[in-house]
């Protein structure tokens, strides 16, 4: 991208591909994250007026930003692997945007000795490709957004001076009508993506994040012949000929990021510190909660976790043989493994403040809960603390 000062005002000028498709005409371009910021705006949908028979009337196209999740994105740009591969759309009405064609003779092209393109000899002087120059100016509000809000609103607090481009694709002159079936298209037709295949693919790196090691620990519990949840646990969120499962590794993935770090934020946050070289936090610093674990991922003995988690199902196991035998039973379940972490939580509380978390420990305490009653418990997040108050009451 170059800027230009042309009479006096600052113009981009980008070169940008044409896109033929059946919604028309298209082209998708580089844009540094300054210039961008600078002349598009969002536009969110909202009630304008109502009059005397009842009758609405509304603007824009876009949901409201978020400010959760632009809160997240401010943290994540600043992450050492940020990226944001898909496209920021916007809409350009014809008078800010002069589309000058140009064409590129491949035979001029010259071999460069740092690059891979022995293809540059083969080219003669009749090869060619055509492409756009985009010139616009740089001015507040001459573009609107179409889809990607929430990533530019992500650079409040990136300094001028960091280099960050972002894919744009530009539409020109398309209607609100027009902007809102493709945003709607867009947000509407979009897959869930599996919290497990997240965590998953959280996991995929050398380095000891939260993720990683709870994944390893996951998959440690779902294939050690040692362990009560053997085979127990859906990989990537679902049954497969390897894992038949019955609860997902979404599921024991957060509770064991409960465990180490207290929740979500400071999981990220020890995540950027980790990929950063940062020294972790002692304490969880990005939340009240407490990580009764802490100590031992910090001190990167995720083979004492495995066996503080391996205890405590043992115990379990052994306190519970009918119902742990019994893969109806609601202990079995998402509703009874979320409340026996949570129950774990507590007594890795205790446990670790008297320095023993040996398989006698949980059995102790466990043993006395060996009556409790569960065949009334809901199989939802209310069930999770009826398993629980009964643990910590009885």
């Amino acid at each position: 991208m170059t800027i230009k000062t042309i009479n006096g005002e600052s113009y981009g000028i980008v070169v940008g591909s044409l896109i033929s498709q059946p919604i028309g005409d298209f082209f998708v371009c580089s844009m540094g994250w300054t210039v961008l910021k600078e002349i598009a705006i969002s536009n969110p949908r909202m009630l304008i007026s109502k009059d005397e028979d009842g009758v609405e009337e509304y603007r824009g196209i876009q949901r409201d930003v978020s400010e959760d999740r632009k809160k997240d994105l401010i943290e994540y740009v600043q992450s050492p692997y940020a990226t944001f591969p898909s496209s920021i759309i916007i809409n350009f009405p014809s008078e800010f945007l002069d589309l000058i064609p140009f064409e590129v003779k491949l035979g001029d092209l010259e071999k460069r000795a740092d690059y891979h393109n022995d293809s540059v000899s083969n080219f003669d002087a009749k090869d060619s490709v055509n492409s756009y120059l985009l010139v616009f100016p740089i001015r507040n509000g001459v573009a609107q957004i179409i889809d990607g809000q929430h990533r530019l609103a992500a650079f409040q607090n990136f300094g001028d001076d960091q280099i960050f481009d972002l894919p744009v694709t530009i539409f020109m002159n398309q209607t609100l009508e027009r902007q809102a079936e493709v945003f709607a298209i867009i947000n509407g037709k979009q897959t869930k993506v599996s919290p497990s295949l997240v965590f998953d693919l959280f996991g995929i790196t050398d380095k000891p994040t939260p993720y990683k090691v709870a994944n390893d620990l996951v998959k440690m519990l779902n294939e050690s012949t040692l362990s009560p949840l053997k085979n127990s646990i859906k990989i990537l969120g679902k049954a497969n000929d390897f894992y038949k499962g019955i609860i997902t590794q979404n599921t024991v993935v957060q509770n064991i990021l409960f465990l180490i770090c207290g929740d979500i934020n400071q999981a990220e946050k020890d995540k950027s510190d980790v990929l950063k070289e940062k020294k972790l936090d002692e304490l969880p610093s990005r939340t009240k909660k407490k990580a009764p674990l802490r100590p031992f991922y910090i001190q990167k003995e995720v083979d004492i976790l495995f066996k503080v988690i391996l205890n405590y199902f043992k115990a379990v196991q052994t306190v519970f043989p009918q119902e742990w035998e019994n893969q109806e039973s609601v202990l079995r379940k998402t509703v009874g493994i979320n409340a026996l972490f949570k129950f774990l939580f507590h007594l890795s509380e205790i446990g670790v403040s008297q320095s023993t978390l040996t398989q006698d420990f949980f059995y102790q305490h466990l043993s006395e809960k060996a009556n409790i009653n569960l065949s009334d418990i809901q199989l939802s997040s209310k069930g999770v603390n009826q398993i629980y108050s009964r643990l910590i009451s009885e």
